[in-house]
Formats: C-alpha cells, sequence, structure tokens
C-alpha cells in the first residue's frame, strides 16, 4: 500500500509519524525501521525529534534514495559489479580517452573546433566532466533516452525529438540534431569500452536497470530483502524513477510518504501570474484572432506560492497520479502577526482581492535589513539576536537558525564577531558553523591543494610563506612562531621575492629566488656580507652564530619543496602519483599534529588513483588535474556534523532542510547572489524537453525561500548588503526579497506600514548613529566613541578620550629635542604613536614580489648611500654586491644606472667637500622658555655643525622633512646666539640643490620655538590636526577667498592618496576616514604660526 501523508507543518507530520510507530510497530524487534531522507540535517532532526518522543532512538536507518535504491538493485539482480561504471568520476576518465578517437567523424565537429586536433589535457578534463555530469543527469531524469540509444531506433527517435521542439527552438534544429548525434555515438562508445572492460558481465548503468527492476516488480516478483516497510519523510521533490521504484514496490509492502503541502488545498496546477502574462503577450504577437486562449482562472491562488513553489508543484503532481492513500492534517498558524497572516494566506490559497494583511504596531515578525557588508550583516545580526533573547526570555540559541547562500563566504565574519565575547559575557552567544566545505575549512586541506598548483606559480615569498606558517608543516620542521617571525624578516631582508631556483629556465640568474636567499643565508653562518662575494653569493649577517640553526631548518623545507615542484612541474601516471602524494605528505607533514586529517589525504589519494586505474586511462595525468579530483573528493565529505548541536546553527542554505525554528534568518539576500544560478550546458538535451520533476537550482532556491517562510514559528529575518561600502550607492535584494515585499505592498491593508519593516543601518560599528533611536547596539565598547562624535566638541574626541590623563593634571616642564623635532615633522603620526601607542609603520618593510625591471627610488637612494660612503673606485664592486643582494634588475639591467648614480655621488661629495674635511660638532642643547608663567627645559643635542654653522645633506632631494628639522635645528641655535645662517644641501636629478635660512633674530627665533612648545604641550593630550607637507599647496589654498574646511578636507585626501613616501600617510587615511568636521579657522591660524615665518625665508632665499 502507497499512503501519503499531506500536512502543512513539519511538526504535525512527526506526529503522524510517530503515531504510526505506535500503532504499526514491526513485528521484528531486530528489524530496522527505514526512513528515506534527503539530507542529513533532516536525519539529525527526526531522530532527535523520536529519541525525544520514545526516549530513545534505535535501530533507525536514514539512508538516502539514490543509494537505497541502488542497493535493491544490487541485491535483485545479478552480475552488477562492485564498482559502478557508469559512476560520473569513472565516466570521466572513459571519456578523455575515448573522445580524442572520435574527433575525426563529422558529428564531432564542434567537439573537435574545441579541442583541437590535439587536445590540451586540461581542456579536454574539464569537457570530459561535464559531459560525464550531463550523462549522470540522463541516466536519472531522462533513463527512456539511455536506453533507445543503446538500440538500433535512436535515429527514429532524433527525429521524433527534433518534430517535437517548440517553436522557439526551430531556428538551432540543425545544431541540435547535431548534438544529439555526438552524444548518441559517444555513448554507445562509452558503453562499447565498457563492455570491452568486462567481457564476461552484463552492462548494467541505473537506465537499464531501472527498466528491468520495474519491468520486474510489474511482472509480480518479489524483491529479496526488503524492508517490512518504507518510510519517506521530509522530501520535497525526487526523481521520477525514485517515485515509480517506491510505487511498484508498494504492492508487496507498505510505503509511507511524508509530504510537507505549503495548501491544503491541490495547487499542482497553479500557474504564476508572470507566466500567464508572457503566454498571454505571446498568443496575441502570434494570432490577433485569438482572445486569451488560457484559462485565466488558473492565476487565482497565493501568488507567492505560485512564483516560488514549482519544485513542490510537480512534486505534488507526481504523486496524485499514483493515486495513493492521501491522509491530510493542516493546521492554520495561529497568531495575529504579519508572518501568521501570510502563512494562513498561503495554506487557504486566498484569492489575490481578499487577502488582507493587517500590520500591528511592534510587528517584527517580518524584518528586513540593509548593511554595507557582510562584516556589518554579522554584526548587526548579533545585535538583533540579543535584542530577541532580551524580549523573549524563553528563546534559546538552539531555537534560531541563521541560513546563508555561502557559509564559507561569511565563516570569518560569523567567527570575528561572535567569538569576540567570552562565556562569563552577558552577550556571549553559543554558536555553530555547518557544511563548511573541508577544503575551506581546514588549513592544512587547502595547502595541501595548493601545492598541486605550484606548477604555474611563481614561487613569490607570501604564498612560500603561508606554506611554512602551516602548523603541521612548521613543526614538521621543528620551526616554532617566533622563529617564523625571523624567517619573515630575512625574507625581506635577504631580497627574496620571486621563484623558486636560482637558474630556473633561464640563463641569466635571478637573484631574487628563494635559492639565493638561502644560499646566502647559510654562507652567512660562516661569512658577513663584508667579506665580499663568495661563489657568486654574498654572506647575509643577520644568519651568523646561533641563527644559522634557523638557516638550516629553512633550507631543510625549501629542499623538500624544490622536490616536490620538480615532481609538480611533470605530467605523471597515475600510480607514479600516487607514490609521489604519499610521500609528499610524509615529507612535508607532522603526522601527528592533526592524524585524522593526514589519515582522510592518505584516504583519497588512494579513492581517485583507484578510480583513475579502473577506468584504464593509458596516459600521464598533469598535476592541476590530480589536485582539481582530489579536492572534488575531499569536498564530498559530509561536514553538517556541527548542525543541530544545541546552539545558534549557521549553515548552508540546502535543499530538503526545511526543519521549523522559532526565529529563522538568512543572510546574504541579495540580487546577484540568490536565487544561485548555474550556467547553462549549451549541449544539454533536457533544456528542449522539459518535464515535470526536472532540477534546476534556481527553482531550488526559490523552493527554499517559500520554506524558510513557511518554517519559520516567530520571526523571519532577512538580511542583504543594501549599499556600497565605497560611496553608499543603493543596491537591490534578491529577487525574492522584492517580490515578497512587492506582496506585502499591494495587500496591506495601509502599505506605508511596510516602511517599519525594513532597516538601514550605519557603515561601521563605533558610529554614534547606532545608539541612536530607532537603532541600538549591545556593543558597549564603542559607546565612548560614539559619545564623543555626538558631542562634536572636537572633530576627533574619540581619540582624546582614550587618552586618561596620565600626568594627573601636571605639565611636562623637561622637553627632549628629539621629540619636538618628530612633532613638528608629523604631528599626526607623533599623536599616535606617542600618546595612542598605534604604530602604522610597524610593517614599513613589505615585502615585494614582482621583479625588479628598474631601480625604485628607495632602491636609488639606498644604493646611492652606499657608493657616497664608499670610496669611488669601490662602485662597480658594491654594484655586484647589491646585485646579488637582489637589489638590481637582472643583467645587464642592473648596471644601466651606475653612471647616474655615481655621478650624483661625485657631485655630492664635491658640494660637501669643504664640510667634510672638518670635523663636525655637536652642540648640546639647554634653552628655558617661560610659557603662560611655567618654565618649560629644551634639552637634547644638534650635530653636523661646522664653525658655528649648521650645515646637512642627504644623497637625494631635498624633502619636506629635510627643511622642517633644518628650519628648527635652525631656530634653537639662533635662540642659542649661534647667529649665522643654517644650510641643507641635496641633489635632485643630477643638480645639486640647496635649502638655506638666513640669519634670524635671536627673540624671534625663540618667539617661534616657544609656539612649538605651546602645542608639542598640548598635544599630550589632543592631536594636533596640520598638515606638514607641501607647504606651499597649503599655503595658496589658505591665501584663497573662498577656501572652506571642505576645499582643506579634499587637498587633505589628494595629497594623503598621492604621497607614497610620506610615512605619516597611513595615519592620516585614519584620520580622515574617522572624521571630515575640520576646524578650518584653527588650522588655517596654526599654519600661520607655524610656517610663515619660515615659509619667508624660503621665499627671500629663492629670488636672492
Amino acid at each position: 500500500m502507497f499512503t501519503v501523508y499531506y500536512a502543512n507543518q513539519l511538526e504535525n507530520q512527526k506526529h503522524l509519524l510517530v503515531r504510526l510507530l505506535e500503532v504499526q510497530p514491526l513485528q521484528d524487534p531486530f528489524a530496522e525501521n527505514v526512513i528515506l531522507v534527503q539530507s542529513p540535517g533532516m536525519a539529525q532532526w527526526l531522530q532527535l525529534q523520536l529519541a525525544e518522543h520514545f526516549s530513545i532512538a534505535a535501530n533507525f536507518a536514514f539512508p538516502m534514495p539514490s543509494s537505497f535504491i541502488w542497493k535493491l538493485y544490487k541485491q535483485n539482480i545479478a552480475e552488477i559489479s562492485e564498482q559502478n561504471p557508469f559512476n560520473k568520476s569513472a565516466m570521466v576518465w572513459r571519456l578523455m580517452r575515448i573522445i580524442p578517437t572520435l574527433l575525426h567523424l563529422p558529428a564531432f565537429s564542434r567537439l573537435n573546433d574545441y579541442l583541437g586536433s590535439a587536445p590540451e589535457q586540461n581542456k579536454l578534463f574539464h569537457l570530459a566532466e561535464k559531459i560525464a555530469d550531463l550523462f549522470d543527469q540522463y541516466l536519472v531524469y531522462r533513463p527512456e533516452w539511455i536506453n533507445q540509444w543503446q538500440t538500433a531506433d535512436w535515429q527514429q527517435m532524433t527525429t521524433s525529438f527534433v518534430q517535437q521542439l517548440s517553436p522557439r527552438f526551430k531556428p538551432i534544429a540543425d545544431n541540435i540534431m547535431n548534438d544529439i548525434s555526438w552524444q548518441v555515438l559517444l555513448w554507445q562508445a562509452l558503453v562499447a569500452d565498457i563492455q570491452q572492460h568486462y567481457p564476461e558481465q552484463q552492462i548494467w548503468h541505473r537506465a537499464n536497470l531501472y527498466q528491468t527492476f520495474l519491468e520486474q516488480l510489474q511482472q509480480g516478483y518479489c524483491p529479496k530483502n526488503l524492508p517490512t516497510r518504507i518510510i519517506v519523510f521530509g522530501i520535497s521533490a525526487m526523481p521520477p524513477m525514485f517515485l515509480s521504484i517506491l510505487s511498484a514496490l508498494s504492492q508487496y509492502i507498505d510505503i509511507h510518504l511524508f509530504f510537507n503541502s505549503p495548501s491544503r488545498y491541490y495547487w499542482g496546477d497553479l500557474i504564476d501570474h508572470r507566466y500567464l502574462e508572457k503566454l498571454k503577450q505571446k498568443i496575441q504577437t502570434e494570432s490577433k484572432e485569438i482572445q486569451t486562449p488560457y484559462d485565466e482562472t488558473l492565476a487565482v491562488g497565493n501568488p507567492l506560492l505560485a512564483s516560488w513553489g514549482k519544485l513542490g508543484r510537480d512534486f505534488l503532481y507526481q504523486l496524485t497520479q499514483l493515486e495513493p492513500n492521501d491522509i491530510e492534517v493542516y493546521n492554520a498558524p495561529e497568531g495575529g502577526q504579519l508572518l501568521q497572516q501570510l502563512q494562513r494566506q498561503i495554506l487557504e490559497l486566498t484569492p489575490t482581492a481578499s487577502a488582507i494583511l493587517h500590520y500591528q504596531a511592534g510587528d517584527d515578525s517580518i524584518t528586513l535589513h540593509a548593511c554595507h557588508s557582510p562584516m556589518r550583516e554579522v554584526e548587526v545580526l548579533r545585535d538583533n539576536l540579543l535584542a530577541m533573547f532580551e524580549q523573549d526570555p524563553t528563546l534559546t540559541p538552539k531555537d534560531i537558525v541563521v541560513m546563508v547562500a555561502d557559509i564559507d563566504r561569511y565563516t570569518p565574519y560569523i567567527q570575528a564577531v561572535f567569538s569576540q565575547y567570552q562565556e562569563e559575557d552577558k552577550r556571549y552567544i553559543p554558536f555553530s558553523i555547518s557544511d563548511r566545505k573541508v577544503t575551506e575549512s581546514d588549513v592544512l586541506i587547502s595547502t595541501f591543494l595548493q601545492l598541486f598548483t605550484l606548477k604555474e606559480s611563481r614561487f613569490s615569498s607570501d604564498i612560500v610563506l603561508s606554506i611554512l606558517d602551516v602548523p603541521a608543516i612548521r613543526q614538521r620542521f621543528e620551526i616554532d612562531l617566533g622563529e617564523l617571525q625571523t624567517i619573515r624578516d630575512w625574507v625581506t631582508q635577504s631580497g627574496i621575492r620571486f621563484g623558486l631556483d636560482k637558474y630556473d629556465q633561464e640563463p641569466v640568474p635571478n637573484y631574487n629566488a628563494w635559492q639565493n636567499g638561502i644560499e646566502r643565508m647559510l654562507l652567512g653562518y660562516a661569512l658577513k656580507s663584508e667579506s665580499g662575494i663568495w661563489q657568486d653569493a654574498i654572506g647575509f649577517d643577520y644568519s651568523e652564530g646561533l641563527q644559522g640553526k634557523l638557516a638550516g631548518k629553512l633550507a631543510h623545507f625549501f629542499h623538500a619543496l624544490q622536490q616536490w615542484q620538480q615532481k609538480a612541474s611533470q605530467n605523471l601516471m597515475a600510480e607514479e602519483w600516487r607514490t609521489a602524494i604519499l610521500q609528499l605528505i610524509d615529507t612535508l607533514f607532522n603526522a601527528g599534529e592533526q592524524p585524522m586529517v593526514i589519515a582522510l589525504l592518505k584516504q583519497t589519494v588512494h579513492q581517485v588513483i583507484d578510480i583513475i586505474n579502473e577506468a584504464d586511462y593509458p596516459q600521464t595525468i598533469d598535476a592541476a588535474i590530480i589536485g582539481e579530483l582530489l579536492q572534488q573528493k575531499l569536498n564530498e565529505q559530509d561536514n553538517s556534523l556541527h548542525f543541530l548541536l544545541g546552539k545558534l546553527n549557521f549553515c548552508t542554505l540546502l535543499p530538503m532542510r526545511a526543519i521549523p525554528f522559532k526565529v529563522i534568518c538568512l543572510l546574504g539576500m541579495n540580487d546577484v547572489d540568490f536565487p544561485r544560478q548555474l550556467p547553462n550546458n549549451s549541449f544539454d538535451l533536457m533544456q528542449y524537453q522539459t518535464q515535470k520533476g526536472d532540477r534546476s537550482r534556481r527553482e531550488d532556491d526559490c523552493y527554499l525561500f517559500l520554506e524558510a517562510l513557511l518554517s519559520a514559528r516567530q520571526k523571519l529575518y532577512i538580511s542583504y548588503v543594501g549599499y556600497s561600502i565605497v560611496d553608499n550607492t543603493e543596491y537591490e535584494p534578491s529577487v525574492l526579497v522584492n517580490q515578497l515585499w512587492d506582496y506585502m505592498a499591494d495587500h496591506l491593508s495601509h502599505p506605508d506600514d511596510l516602511k517599519q519593516l525594513r532597516f538601514s543601518y550605519p557603515m561601521t560599528v563605533f558610529s554614534e548613529h547606532n545608539f541612536l533611536a530607532p537603532h541600538f547596539s549591545y556593543a558597549q565598547e564603542w559607546l565612548p566613541i560614539a559619545q564623543a562624535q555626538q558631542q562634536q566638541q572636537h572633530p576627533l574626541r574619540e581619540f582624546d578620550q582614550t587618552l586618561l590623563q596620565q600626568e594627573n593634571g601636571s605639565h611636562q616642564t623637561t622637553v627632549e629635542l628629539d621629540d619636538l623635532q618628530q612633532f613638528v615633522i608629523a604631528p599626526i603620526k607623533y599623536f599616535f604613536e606617542q600618546r595612542l601607542g598605534v604604530y602604522l609603520n610597524e610593517n614599513e618593510q613589505e615585502r615585494v614580489e614582482s621583479e625588479v625591471f628598474e631601480l625604485t627610488a628607495l632602491a636609488q637612494y639606498q644604493l646611492k648611500q652606499r657608493l657616497f660612503e664608499n670610496e669611488p673606485q669601490n662602485s662597480t664592486l658594491e654594484f655586484e654586491k647589491a646585485q646579488r643582494e637582489g637589489m638590481l634588475p637582472r643583467a645587464e639591467f642592473a648596471f644601466l644606472q651606475q653612471a647616474e648614480l655615481e655621478q650624483s655621488c661625485h657631485l655630492l661629495r664635491q658640494a660637501t667637500a669643504q664640510y667634510q674635511q672638518q670635523a663636525a660638532d655637536s652642540v648640546m642643547v639647554d634653552v628655558t622658555f617661560g610659557l603662560d608663567g611655567q618654565e618649560v627645559r629644551l634639552q637634547g643635542q644638534i650635530d653636523h655643525n661646522y664653525q658655528q654653522q649648521y650645515v646637512d645633506w642627504r644623497i637625494g632631494k631635498i624633502r619636506d622633512q629635510d627643511v622642517l628639522k633644518l628650519w628648527l635645528n635652525h631656530l634653537i641655535l639662533s635662540a642659542m646666539g649661534q647667529a649665522t645662517d643654517s644650510r641643507f644641501i641635496g641633489i635632485n636629478k643630477g643638480n645639486i640643490e640647496t635649502t638655506t635660512f638666513s640669519a634670524i633674530d635671536q627673540n624671534k627665533a625663540m618667539a617661534q620655538v616657544a609656539i612649538y612648545l605651546q602645542d608639542f604641550l598640548q598635544a599630550q593630550g589632543q592631536i594636533c590636526i596640520l598638515p606638514t607637507t607641501d607647504f606651499q599647496q597649503y599655503q595658496k589654498l589658505f591665501a584663497e577667498e573662498n577656501s572652506g574646511e571642505a576645499q582643506l578636507y579634499r587637498q587633505l585626501m589628494e595629497q594623503q592618496s598621492g604621497n607614497e613616501f610620506d610615512k605619516s600617510q597611513p595615519y592620516w587615511q585614519r584620520l580622515l576616514v574617522q572624521t571630515k568636521n575640520l576646524d578650518y579657522t584653527a588650522i588655517k591660524q596654526r599654519f600661520t604660526d607655524w610656517f610663515a615665518q619660515m615659509l619667508e625665508q624660503l621665499e627671500d632665499n629663492a629670488t636672492s
């Protein structure tokens, strides 16, 4: 007997199942209760529910329909091989072997055009994958095609197929005919190939197994090893062949199928009104004489169910064709909130005209939340969940599920937001994340797979260091975290950029390669760089002494990677790959770190190689293909173990997982991300003759959205990225969300109430608006900053709040000259570093991964500095040393600028010769200033004094910071009575340039230094906003009559985005991104106080 149980709520179906198990227990107490489910999540939920009711849930089996029916085939049809040769993975390798042998045939002209006469292996592999996937679909959804293709009637079938084409496909009928021809020939060749491999066996695949088994059942054959009964639970769709088998089995055993139907009325013929409108327009276009020949009453019913329910509608139709016994249990959702009203209208198929929704103040059962980024989505979600827990003490984390289209994309944000609070914090929410791909969730596995892409890799410094950063690899070579940081520094300092081998496919050595850097480190253990070049290498000074052991560990790792790279660059036979990969795992990974993961990797390697061997693939295989196969096989691992653990559930939106929760949250409902769509396969023949029960990723997602709406018991929370994080451009949510919102707008008694259900949020978590109604936030750590922003007493008051008056109200009385110089040169940078303890330039030596084609400005300066400090006759040697240190371009390009740099050094030597012949004096600074009745003592030392004249120089252009330091030292020396001019000498583009400040009156100098000291003391408590570069540009800006705060802000942004050598740049960027409230008048006045006298002197000296 075949019985279908219809209900609109999964809880009701569970009650029916419990009643069935109680009333009709199995006669054999040791027999299994077989319950077919479509997902492990549904099996887990059902097992928990049964255990809760019966106190124990034992001897239940939860197979998938496909595996259960395949097991029946094997038990009842002889000669089915243990390994299915028509498995998709096995078909790929047979097709790769067969396709090239058929490309000469006319029917394969399109494939021949794509592949060429000598197919490239990667291209052939991906084509074979697509074809194997297509054949796999045919075996399940078009078994009659496959069976006909193996007979002589296939050409007649092709003709009939083309004749039945829809008019819109008629123009491409020839292409379709060609696709049928080559697919039939290829399938026949595949069958013949398998027959040749198994000459003594009947060739079985799912299509002829289905036909044979169904015929046996219809002829009265009772299958062996049948369970006493079969229960089908939580399945919204099933391939027609599976349903036919179950129907035929109902002659011998009871089949109980539980179908979650959204409506109590038959809705299998419900049609989307948009489809009807398209049909009407099409018919009116094709025939003016026919007046709306379709039945418009078909559009009666809920438009959401019509638009989203195709998957379940087709399955409902298939069920009714079986004419089963029907048992219906429908319960109308209780409650007057919008969510329950919507669910009732779908249940009752309420006609559009009478479907009225009533909004009551405070109804938050359906809400839409627009954020600026996935990170903000998760932050906003956390605040809303905390609010829900506060409002409803009975609500627990296990009552909530958060589903996203791509869980791997959101995992870093989920972990960052929900892991920041400890259990003792009231804001702590226990959570679990399921459905992550193994290859994304485990760094060891992802790194292992990365090793198969090294053939195309440039072995950049960051990529290799990321491999070494994996704990299992680090520990294999006995490198701890502290040593890893040392290695990072060494990589930058030794000139390693890219490339593994020093002479990798090039006659010219690559001194930026890992081999050169490792050789330098090993040589540095014995020879320092000052010892010169030895066997084309120069010693690395940081690896001497005890550090030589670390250099040896790094060399050991390098050689292991080098050996694997040599293997990965070749095409090997399958068995050779087995040996090489297993050796790689043993060599590179510490088995004691993650033994289960290591075992999984080895098991997967064996599985992949066995599949290739089973298909008798006779050729060598590229490493990238092996890597793809391993990735696919690893991602088949069930990773839903963290689902329903009694915590807040984060998971992927998956079909057949319509489990009821009090609160269902959907994140990432963006227009471009949901519904998810797969690119169409141009030679998929099913698209030309669709049938009920055909699967579509888009239709699956539409039904998932419908199930989420129906499975939420109290709240449906929908979130999406609604604004650009760059320019605040507004984005649309998913078309499904828009359809839901349009429906509510059309049916609300007061459409304006819809505005109460949509919420927009500030871009950052620390925005003051998060703490102002109607918004709210539980992130109390950001409250002081938000309060400071609201006060707006100072443009960056939030920074001031972090200073806790360390001096207890007292003022600093002694100022070091070095501190004052740092402040005057870069007041923003000084405040961040010295007062806030924030260092944004800690990693100034960024690793560069690109090849050197010309000397950068920094490299030119460093090389000129070395040449300038050495004797002129040693310049060529210095160039050769710099080349082997990885500073210079390859080959002779390294020496193209030698003459130019030597000339610059020569000119600067000439310009400074009179000073270098003298011994420089140091002036001790100890000056006391009276500031607001308080004495401030300035102490320090000024070097580079030559006969009471301050002179300094650099082998490069004179920078703004050089001018400021010169000016400040000149003022201080003048304040001390040294009434002479001061000078700074530089060289720019082969020309000597000089900046000179003339003697200044002692009192004027004292007054100017006092201004700097006064602002310096104030800067101990609040930030001093002032640009200290591009003086002339800001002087022009402040001189303009119409200039104001907006113009100043724009000028600051342009300056900081274009000056890559300004070390205060990141501090300005951090400041400007957090405030646009600049006190223009105060900044203009400070600029005048600081630089008016200096700029006047610069202008006078420039014109004199």
